[in-house]
């Protein structure tokens, strides 16, 4: 073999060692990230119901994050969101455990008194003073805020100046919507100047679609065109009974449109995947919320609003005037009623 060969050979062997050196010193003196491990707890029984699944979007958006892992338990019955939440943290060690809804409340609260080294995080958890657990960290939306502005674009187009409100379980967080909407359809009252009247009635359940659809029928019966509904799954027969009477409803949490195109004029919504991916990214960075109530609202961020606006029913101009109001919510020039 010539020389000038040979050599030629020993450079590129020694070019590919010196490369692979470097890049096992790399990989070998570069520590990797510490994984941050995340748990969604979900039960099934109540339905598909769309804050539920929202709760669990957020966990998969976190999931789409560096360094992040999650793990979830989807259970059939809310009798085992406990046994869930002892497999995510015996099991699969997660860092913080995600969940929410009103049938979680109960067992998930007593998982964290009982795991007082865990971390959890609830939505929407309705708690009296001092019963939240202090390694528990709970995310509500003022939305008594967007409410506001709803009550004002139903009032400004109702035609029969009778408008309803259907209501879950009657709980604080469900009156805050309440609240919200009565001012709302006030100030429309006042620029429209007509009386417009309210009802109101709250099925006991989030769950029985039954129940949502006879109260909603019942208002329309009494001459409401539009109806708010605020009750989870129960709150999906409010919808059906305005597709069956021609009327229109509003919808809740997610933009529920598709549900009934023609009868949906708009939904006050709740950006719960970004608020609780939000959330779990500032304790990946650190930061500890346990034992806090984190409240958002328009000037919290892009976390709840109005979408859909179905323009044969709500004119442009009334859209702009509601945008308005939300922005004089968002600057702190309209204070919105709420229940506590």
């Amino acid at each position: 073999m010539k020389p000038l060969h040979l050599l030629g050979i020993c450079v590129v062997i020694f070019t590919a060692l010196f490369v692979g050196y470097i890049f096992t010193a790399d990989t070998l003196f570069v520590p990797e990230e510490e994984k941050y491990s995340v748990g969604l707890v979900m039960e099934l029984e109540s339905g598909f119901d769309p804050f539920t699944l929202q709760i669990a979007e957020g966990v998969y958006l976190l999931s789409k994050e560096p360094g992040v892992i999650t793990e979830s338990q989807i259970k059939d019955s809310a009798d085992k969101v406990w046994d869930a939440a002892e497999e995510l943290i015996h099991i699969h060690d997660v860092d913080i455990i995600v969940t929410g809804g009103f049938t979680t409340i109960s067992q998930m609260t007593s998982s964290a008194l009982a795991n007082p080294t865990e971390k959890y995080l609830m939505v929407d958890t309705d708690y009296a003073a001092g019963e939240q657990p202090e390694n528990l960290a709970n995310i509500i939306f003022r939305s008594n805020e967007p409410s506001y502005a709803a009550g004002y674009a139903a009032g400004m187009v109702t035609k029969t100046g009778i408008i309803g409100f259907v209501g879950g379980v009657q709980t604080e967080i469900v009156e805050d919507f309440y609240y919200g909407f009565a001012a709302g359809i006030e100030q429309a009252e006042r620029e429209r100047g007509m009386q417009i009247e309210l009802l109101v009635d709250y099925t006991g359940s989030f769950t029985d679609a039954r129940l949502g659809y006879d109260s909603a029928m019942e208002m329309y019966n009494a001459g409401a065109d539009i109806v708010y509904q605020v009750a989870g799954t129960s709150g999906t027969g409010a919808i059906i009974a305005a597709e069956e009477t021609g009327k229109y409803v509003i919808g809740v949490d997610v933009d529920q449109s598709y549900l009934a195109p023609d009868n949906v004029i708009f939904s006050v919504v709740k950006h719960i995947p970004q608020a609780i991916r939000d959330t779990v990214l500032r304790y990946k960075a650190g930061e500890d919320l346990s034992g806090q109530t984190i409240s958002l609202g328009y000037a919290d961020g892009d976390y709840v609003g109005i979408v859909g606006y179905l323009k044969e029913v709500v004119p442009e101009s009334v859209i702009r005037k509601t945008e308005a109001i939300e922005a004089d919510i968002t600057a702190g020039k309209i204070i919105v009623p709420s229940s506590a």
